[in-house]
């Protein structure tokens, strides 16, 4: 089996918080950040991390690093040109497969998605959005805002008294806009059909537009309820 490869170029708070959520997944992870007593911090941190210090804009720190065909690029340092430079070389140079380049300012994401890079997010946007809903949703290991929040994507753990629970997917009440898209299950990932089963414990990758998110989490969270005879 492949290992998931995943390079982070710049950031320091959001940088760690990626750095961790991606090793608790197993993945593969190479951080590269300019600024020498971050790369030290981070180095004893996660000592199973390859972590680089040095300019992210410089092709032979990529070579040196052979993170060619690597599985995901994200830059987030500081200016939104340098993100454009990497973000580039690493798509047309080193054929990374998917690469993110965040922005400071939000006028450069068009301007940034017509020079090539699809995946192109204002980071002032998608900070702010995370926080408000991993601080507001239980259940909710991960939140990710696609196309500037015009669509979604949501991990949640399904309780052992969720209202779907052992229900085929067809009978549950998932809005318009909105799909059960993959179950994880011991460690297998199922591609869901409508007689397929919903049981505690299940991890769901479920997307979503805008409009239909909340009526989405309502739908997932919702409990069965009790009823006490008198």
């Amino acid at each position: 089996m492949s290992v998931y490869r995943v390079v982070v170029v710049g950031g320091r708070k959001k940088a760690d918080f990626l750095a961790n959520a991606l090793l608790k997944r197993k993945m593969h992870v190479i951080l590269i950040n300019d600024t020498e007593d971050f790369c030290v911090e981070m180095s004893h941190k996660y000592p199973e991390a390859i972590v680089a210090c040095g300019d992210g804009t410089k092709p032979f720190l990529y070579e040196d690093l052979h993170i060619e065909n690597s599985e995901i690029f994200i830059a987030m340092m500081p200016s939104d040109a340098d993100n454009l430079i990497a973000c580039q070389m690493a798509k047309q140079i080193f054929k990374v497969k998917k690469v993110f380049c965040t922005v400071s300012n939000p006028k450069n994401v068009e301007i940034f998605k017509q020079l090539g890079i699809s995946n192109v997010i204002s980071s002032t946007y998608i900070v702010a959005d995370m926080i408000e809903q991993l601080a507001t949703l239980r259940n909710i290991e991960n939140y990710i805002p696609i196309e500037q929040g015009k669509v979604g994507l949501i991990e949640t753990v399904v309780e052992e008294n969720a209202a779907i629970c052992f229900k085929p997917i067809s009978e549950i009440a998932i809005p318009k806009q909105s799909i059960i898209a993959c179950i994880i299950r011991t460690g297998e990932s199922i591609i869901p059909k409508g007689d397929t089963l919903i049981y505690p414990n299940d991890k769901l990758i479920c997307l979503f537009n805008d409009g239909s998110k909340d009526d989405l989490i309502n739908v997932l969270g919702k409990k069965v309820q009790s009823h006490v005879e008198h």
